[in-house]
């Protein structure tokens, strides 16, 4: 009776935190829609025919951001040629039409909210930021340079109707130390692991300012902030008509000791053919996966504690310390797994002795024609196994 009025709380604080963020995004539509707008073709080095290079005069657009208090650029249909990455200001509102291309030509991240020189720290950079639509190529492999989007540092962010296309290693998009932020209907389609060199890479990756080893864009104090208040739904992550499927949908893979990413929602996405999982929660907790759909996915969805290895389980001041991160509160509920499991179960929680999981609400999943374990759970309190196969 005490853990269920404990994982009821638990419901009803999620449930709260996800109307703020709600309410946030909506504040942050409300708060920019009307700020400066600029169509961007009307700018004379914008010219959106995909021989010349837009991307000085969309730079010089966005650098309006902090003269106007705010800009709102629009896109009309177009082919937008990057030849260098775009710098976002606070108050920016970035929209696309969905017929308007952005392929890139050089070999970084096509959008970032930093710049080398930056010391950001928490979540005090360029926040208050919406990129709404277009078709975002990064054009691998004919550029490198793996990661398009890099946001971190900071909070109020919307990122929605897009697609995010043709990758070649690395992400499409880092969220790293951020807060109050939305990823919406949105495609990811398109990926090559590098011949299995980058199998692992997520499509949405959820970081932490750790080190210059895991963002190596410059910009970033590693304060080691990690993702609050994240909400990840009705995306749709698979293969192109070029490129295989991604190596994860969303997850993580580094972490440190004593630092959490903290209410994450992953809802109402569809995840075709992931080489691994389609969700890795890694060293997260109070966590909501809701309603997803993998498909012929390698692994389903995996909860895990960070390794104890020298390097994931070190401090804020980079000091190993022989143990992994306790993990609490997982709402797992009404996901439908079906085929794939090449690589590892529909469904893994994977605690250990020393940081048990602790509040795992597992209902109304289906797993269906998987070869593998459908469920499989280690590490809780009890200390027992349990394995369901279907």
């Amino acid at each position: 009776m005490d853990n269920q009025r404990k994982l009821s709380a638990v419901f009803c604080q999620l449930a709260e935190t996800l109307r703020d963020i709600s309410r946030n995004s909506n504040h942050l539509i409300e708060e920019l829609s009307p700020a400066h707008t600029v169509v961007a073709t009307d700018h004379p080095l914008v010219r959106a025919d995909g021989r010349h290079d837009d991307a000085k005069g969309i730079q010089q657009l966005l650098n309006l951001a902090d003269r106007k208090k705010g800009i709102h650029i629009v896109f009309p249909p177009g082919l937008y040629t990057l030849r260098r990455p775009l710098r976002l200001k606070q108050n920016t509102f970035l929209e696309a039409d969905g017929n308007s291309i952005f392929r890139k030509m050089h070999h970084g991240p096509m959008l970032l909210n930093l710049r080398r020189w930056d010391r950001m720290r928490a979540y005090r950079g360029n926040g208050n930021i919406i990129i709404r639509g277009g078709q975002w190529d990064a054009n691998y492999p004919a550029y490198r340079g793996g990661t398009s989007f890099v946001i971190a540092h900071a909070e109020n962010v919307i990122i929605e109707q897009l697609q995010l296309l043709e990758h070649g290693g690395g992400h499409a998009i880092e969220l790293n130390a951020m807060r109050n932020l939305e990823v919406r209907n949105c495609k990811f389609l398109g990926y090559d692991d590098r011949g299995g060199e980058r199998a692992y890479s997520e499509a949405i990756q959820l970081d932490l300012a750790k080190a210059r080893r895991v963002f190596p864009w410059g910009g970033s104090v590693f304060d080691h902030t990690a993702c609050q208040d994240i909400w990840i739904h009705h995306n749709d992550f698979g293969p192109s008509d070029k490129k295989g499927s991604w190596g994860r949908a969303v997850g993580s893979h580094s972490a440190t000791s004593g630092r959490w990413h903290e209410r994450i929602f992953v809802t109402d996405n569809v995840m075709k053919e992931t080489l691994q999982w389609a969700v890795r929660a890694y060293s997260w907790r109070d966590v909501v996966l809701y309603n997803n759909r993998v498909e012929s996915c390698g692994g389903g969805i995996a909860i895990h504690p960070n390794y104890v290895d020298g390097r994931n389980d070190t401090d804020s001041k980079n000091r190993p310390t022989g143990r992994s991160n306790p993990i609490r509160n997982f709402l797992i509920i009404g996901n439908k797994i079906v085929g794939g499991g090449t690589y590892a179960s529909a469904i893994r929680l994977k605690g250990d002795e020393q940081s048990p999981i602790t509040g795992a609400y597992l209902r109304t999943n289906h797993v269906e024609s998987y070869p593998g374990r459908g469920i499989l759970v280690t590490g809780t309190k009890t200390g027992k196994e349990t394995a369901l196969s279907r």
